[in-house]
């Protein structure tokens, strides 16, 4: 098949005018707020690239002639290189990031809540974002006594929020999802299509293991409001070894269920890193399970795509 790809500006396609120049494009699909991004590199011989505004927003739709192209993402640009030299091109290189990553999220503020639940406290969140809220329903429903934002950006807040309760914040295409990391189900709370990687067939890959102390239970503190103790939840890992305890205490059972519960995943499932490079399917995300085989023992088996 014949890879396809389109770069739109307003309802301009870019391309046609780009060919000549064109190198590369590369996207970075990635669970979390840090890393969504989108280069293009082209053919700058002699200076003959003119300068991106900031901001320029890009749609970016990719796949292949004979079955079509999809939605791969929309950016604003942020930047760019140019260099050259050596014997090698000279090239210019533009960088742009998920368009929802903007100068709103970025602002701080201070706000608190009063026995509310996760959706609806990211749902506040995500307004203040411009952005509606998708979170996966086993997350939702989640209680908080109280909560604070203090001096926090809408998105640093969100980010944190999410992590203590093993899940991740991702502002794209008009909405702030909320996955349970892990767990190879999107926003929705459906499965996302799983990525199934062979070694016949594999254009490359690549694993390493990340010997990690192992740990049997994760014991998490909190403040009990009806009787003004401080008392403890313990969450199993599953394997042998000591306790870990978390240090700083939650202000209610729940919450601090949740956080041990997150600490416990995060410490099994952190014991290794691979990557696999295969043909692009547009049905592919971040979160999903990736299924390995044929590889090598150490390789083969289920990883999460991060």
């Amino acid at each position: 098949m014949t890879p396809f790809i389109q770069i739109l500006q307003g309802g301009t396609d870019l391309m046609p005018s780009m060919a000549p120049y064109f190198i590369r494009a590369s996207i970075t699909d990635a669970v979390g707020v840090e890393n969504d991004t989108l280069e293009i590199e082209l053919d700058d011989e002699g200076g003959q690239i003119p300068l991106p505004a900031e901001d320029d927003e890009l749609t970016v739709l990719a796949g292949y002639r004979e079955t079509g192209v999809s939605l791969a993402g929309i950016f604003k640009v942020q930047g760019w290189s140019a260099g050259g030299g050596g014997g090698g091109p000279e090239t210019f290189t533009m960088t742009a990031r998920a368009a929802s990553m903007t100068q709103k999220g970025k602002a701080g503020g201070n706000r608190h809540w009063d026995q509310k639940s996760l959706q609806d406290i990211l749902a506040d969140v995500a307004a203040d974002l411009g952005l509606a809220l998708s979170i996966d329903p086993q997350l939702a429903s989640r209680m908080l006594p109280w909560l604070a934002r203090w001096e926090a950006s809408p998105i640093d807040f969100a980010t944190r929020l999410a992590a203590e309760h093993g899940a991740a914040v991702k502002p794209a295409g008009g909405r702030l999802s909320v996955i349970q990391r892990g767990s190879g189900r999107g926003a929705s709370g459906e499965a996302l299509p799983v990525i199934r990687v062979t070694r016949i067939g594999s254009l490359g890959w690549q694993g390493e293991g990340e010997p990690r102390p192992r740990f049997s239970d994760v014991v998490a503190s909190y403040h009990d409001g009806q009787d003004g103790r401080r008392k403890t939840v313990k969450h199993s890992t599953g394997k042998r070894g000591p306790v870990h305890t978390i240090i700083h205490p939650r202000a209610s059972e729940g919450e601090a269920k949740a956080a041990a519960a997150s600490k416990a995943r995060d410490l099994t499932m952190q014991t290794g890193s691979a990557s696999f490079t295969v043909t692009y399917d547009p049905a592919y995300s971040a979160g999903a399970i990736v299924e390995a085989s044929g590889f090598r023992d150490g390789v083969d088996g289920r990883w999460v795509s991060e």
